[in-house]
């Protein structure tokens, strides 16, 4: 389906649940910085370790607590609180952030529709994976905020034929500005019903490999007619990134309250 074809190419995130082993303390500690998401060390997983002796397996006599509900309870709600700290000073999600478009959302996923002359539009992005957090910053107090670079896909669907990319979001040169690569494109028969699969026999083609002068035509000029500019990438990165860290803190907030039951 389109939506699956969007995930295409994401980025792969560890979510940082080996700091929820952390003390109270260390977490607390946390409430008032910036980004509290980080890669996981799983290093301190020792107690999955084991050594074979001959024929006989040991297992590591590492004491274990057996109930740690409460303790990872309470681990959860510093984190929600340091999350929600991070949520308060970033601007929200908005529809307004897409003049033109109708926005709907379904967990992760957020679909843009609008019409354009005798076009129907249709914008495809999955907030699934879509942070990545630099390995560069040691100290994850210091780090920025995490920012979301989903992969999309535009349908551009004119009588009973639509155009169809792919793209990756990729960050500019210029601070906070961002660009897009077209990872294929294609022609695909029209949506008829519920039914939004591309045929497998459908051709695609690379997008990294076209004529410059295509490419001007096609990629910038023709997009941007539509509305797909500059701007719009800023403001996909920064629904994006709003959606993906409301979706966060929800995901925190029933891993609370699925371990207290």
């Amino acid at each position: 389906s389109l939506s699956e074809m969007a995930l295409r190419g994401g980025s792969s995130l560890l979510r940082s649940l080996a700091r929820l082993t952390n003390s109270h303390a260390a977490v607390s500690s946390r409430l008032s910085s910036g980004n509290t998401r980080q890669q996981v060390d799983f290093g301190f997983l020792t107690h999955n370790k084991s050594v074979i002796l001959g024929d006989i397996r040991l297992f590591s006599t590492s004491p274990r607590a057996y109930n740690v509900a409460t303790e990872l309870s309470e681990a959860l709600k510093h984190e929600i609180d340091a999350e929600k700290d991070l949520e308060a000073q970033q601007p929200a999600a908005s529809p307004n952030m897409f003049p033109g478009f109708t926005v709907t959302t379904k967990d992760a996923e957020v679909r843009l529709t609008k019409k354009h002359g005798n076009e129907n539009i249709l914008v495809v992005f999955n907030v699934n994976h879509s942070v990545e957090i630099g390995e560069e910053f040691e100290d994850p107090n210091n780090a920025p905020s995490p920012v979301a670079l989903p992969p999309f896909s535009i349908e551009i669907t004119k009588g009973d034929e639509r155009l169809c990319f792919h793209l990756e979001l990729v960050e500019a040169e210029q601070a906070g500005e961002y660009d897009f690569q077209v990872e294929e494109f294609y022609i695909a028969p029209a949506v008829k019903g519920t039914d939004e699969d591309v045929p497998s026999h459908v051709y695609a083609t690379s997008g990294k490999y076209i004529d410059a002068t295509i490419q001007e035509l096609l990629y910038v000029r023709y997009l941007e007619e539509r509305g797909f500019d500059g701007e719009f990438l800023k403001n996909l990165v920064a629904f994006a990134s709003s959606h993906e860290h409301k979706l966060y803190i929800n995901l925190l907030n029933k891993m609370k309250a699925f371990i207290a039951n």
